[in-house]
């Protein structure tokens, strides 16, 4: 399974990051910045639109592809979190977008600590599907949803994620949006999983076209298009001391 086999859907489909997140995540400009498993760079672009110096890492060279297609002015690099291609104590952050859990974490840890400048630190953020209010939200409730709020969408899912960093280095915060979704839209985006895409052709097709059908009579009972699908943009910054 790879994502780059769904590159083009991939970045059509999935949400963005709000613009708050990335403003707690990332240095000034003109700050050097590595955005590590970059996929086909969503949050390559909102860091290039903030002025900043961009190495673009990516594993996935379709997925790569994309990302400079779409970022022209951003260093695209095709490596892994393990082996960064800039110079030592060279970058002011290393962000990395819904990507840290595909990682070897101790690995990277000490390929950070050769890239970071005294001072720099580590970035990351997972979208995650807010807790259901309405009741039309607990109807699109899956059980991917209830294991990615447990897992990432809180400073307690996120620091059980972070078990190699000292409390003391790490910061939180999570900062609620909001994306607005067809039916359609919202069958394309869970395409792009990593779940639908290990799939079989027909349990893909039976997931797409249930995941469509909820929130279309979801619509339908709103008078509505789409719908206002909730999101929470869970970070944490790790900053090493000393």
């Amino acid at each position: 399974m790879t994502f780059g086999q769904v590159a083009d859907e991939y970045e059509r489909w999935r949400p963005s990051y709000p613009e708050a997140a990335v403003e707690w995540l990332a240095p000034a400009a003109p700050a050097r910045v590595a955005d590590v498993g970059a996929g086909t760079g969503k949050m390559t672009s909102l860091l290039v639109a903030r002025g900043l110096v961009i190495e673009a890492v990516e594993p996935d060279s379709r997925m790569l592809a994309v990302l400079a297609r779409n970022n022209p002015t951003a260093r695209h690099h095709h490596s892994v979190s393990t082996a960064i291609p800039v110079e030592d104590a060279s970058l002011d952050a290393v962000l990395v977008a819904d990507a840290w859990h595909w990682f070897d974490p101790d690995a990277t840890i000490i390929e950070l600590g050769r890239v970071l400048k005294p001072g720099g630190w580590l970035g990351l953020v997972w979208n995650v599907t807010a807790q259901p209010v309405e009741p039309w939200e607990f109807e699109l409730l899956a059980e991917s949803d209830r294991y990615d709020r447990s897992t990432k969408g809180s400073a307690e899912g996120v620091s059980n994620r972070l078990p190699y960093f000292p409390d003391e280095e790490l910061d939180y915060a999570q900062f609620a949006w909001a994306f607005e979704t067809t039916p359609e839209h919202q069958a394309a985006h869970m395409a792009t999983t990593s779940m639908s895409i290990a799939m079989s052709h027909e349990e893909r097709a039976d997931y797409l076209g249930e995941t469509r059908s909820k929130l279309q009579a979801v619509c339908d009972a709103a008078g509505r298009e789409s719908m206002p699908i909730r999101y929470e943009a869970s970070c944490a910054r790790w900053t090493p001391k000393g």
